[in-house]
């Protein structure tokens, strides 16, 4: 029989000792509706989960995080009438905060890149989401939102204004169709028009052109405006060959439609007052200075770039994945989340099980200069050398010191160790 791992059961101790000290010395963050809050906590020990708590106290929560030191707190979207009562049918519905959930699963290509260009990739998705949609299209008030960074790989957005309590999960669902570009229609957005009418003998006959939209409209027509600007102005910046190569490799061309659309664009036009290339006029909405074919050409690539998946399955790599994923308009959300309305989200000031960093609630102009792995790493982590085995090189950057490690036994500093023990990369090496 094999017995019980010490280096396992060190780190552990290790990690519980110090969630312990953290919470004894920091005033716990409350959600609005305090005492309508369910609270759920995960442990140390794999599948120990409790949830239904509900506390009527601040002191009585401090209380339980320091006496029971759970390794991930979370609390309720929801309100309800009796929060602890043992059974969601029991607790009795109130309404629930809209919350968005943005981390490295539903973001393109950041699953493949280091931990730090992750989280850097994930940072700019939730200003996206917030800047783009939530407060320009949807309207939110700034002052009943909140911006959370998860201590883990990603943020969520808290919307608690009272016009959303009552919402279902329909509701919500259609408002994620909408930020992620879901049933976008063409003829919505490329608008026929009718530009001259005569009639002869009876006969009428009608003249149409298709109209671009530009970017000062509002909603999708100005984010697709924006969009084929974007996706010109990558293909400028490249060399010719290399543009060429890159339109080919988007949905629905090959080789000879993305030659055409390319020369369309880019070659000189001839003697005019006006612009000298195609793409000048399309960049201010004239898709009519296009042939049909090369006009619907990028028609499609314009509104399926919004709506073809982009991850391993494209065949293209995670760079391409990302440069793909730059060029969009649409924000990226988890649906599950967001349409739930009795979800359970991460604690503000709690710390994260799997990385050791705190929940860090932020003001929108804050998380400009916010970076995780500087900012996220509690106070009351020190700089004392704890002795770590670890499993692979260790090559990071963490509170503005760089760490360049070897496998195997090292001292670190503690907020160091504590990281990397969350992580699973490093255990404590025990005391002989």
């Amino acid at each position: 029989m094999v017995g019980p791992d010490a280096s396992k059961e060190a780190t552990t101790y290790f990690l519980r000792d110090h969630f312990r000290r953290y919470y004894e010395t920091t005033k716990p963050i409350l959600p609005d509706r305090f005492g309508r809050r369910e609270f759920g906590f995960m442990f140390w020990e794999a599948g120990i989960v409790q949830r239904h708590r509900g506390f009527s106290r601040e002191e009585e929560l401090r209380s339980y995080l320091t006496t029971r030191v759970p390794a991930h707190a979370y609390y309720s979207s929801a309100y309800y009438e009796t929060p602890n009562a043992p059974t969601m049918e029991e607790k009795g519905w109130l309404g629930a905060d809209l919350v968005f959930d943005l981390d490295a699963d539903h973001l393109p290509g950041a699953k493949q890149m280091l931990f730090p260009d992750m989280l850097e990739a994930v940072r700019h998705g939730i200003i996206k989401l917030w800047d783009r949609f939530l407060t320009a299209d949807l309207g939110f008030d700034e002052a009943k939102m909140r911006l959370v960074f998860s201590g883990g790989r990603g943020y969520h957005i808290h919307v608690f204004d009272e016009h959303v309590w009552e919402l279902g999960s329909h509701e919500r669902r259609e408002i994620v169709d909408y930020i992620t570009g879901k049933g976008l229609v063409r003829d919505f957005i490329f608008r026929e028009r009718v530009y001259d009418k005569s009639e002869f003998r009876g006969i009428v006959k009608v003249k149409k052109r298709v109209e671009g939209p530009r970017p000062s409209q509002p909603g999708w027509e100005g984010k697709i405006a924006q969009g084929i600007r974007e996706l010109t102005l990558r293909l400028e910046n490249l060399e010719r060959k290399e543009a060429i190569d890159w339109l080919e490799a988007l949905p629905g061309m090959d080789g000879k439609s993305g030659l055409d659309l390319y020369q369309a664009l880019f070659d000189t036009i001839g003697p005019t007052s006006g612009p000298s290339r195609r793409v000048d006029k399309v960049r201010q909405g004239d898709l009519e200075t296009l042939s049909d074919k090369d006009r619907d050409a990028l028609i499609n690539i314009a509104i399926a770039m919004e709506q073809v998946p982009l991850d391993d399955g494209v065949g293209v790599s995670p760079r391409e994945i990302w440069l793909r994923s730059e060029i969009r308009q649409r924000g990226e959300t988890d649906e599950p989340v967001t349409s739930d309305v009795k979800r359970l989200i991460r604690m503000p000031s709690s710390l994260h099980g799997k990385t050791g960093l705190e929940v860090i609630p932020l003001t929108r102009s804050a998380i400009d200069d916010f970076r995780p792995l500087r900012d996220a790493v509690p106070k009351a982590w020190t700089d004392d050398a704890v002795r770590m085995s670890l499993k692979n090189k260790i090559n990071l950057e963490i509170r503005g010191e760089a760490f360049n490690l070897a496998p195997g036994v090292n001292d670190v500093p503690q907020f160091l160790a504590i990281f990397l023990a969350a992580r699973g990369l490093a255990n404590v090496v025990p005391e002989a």
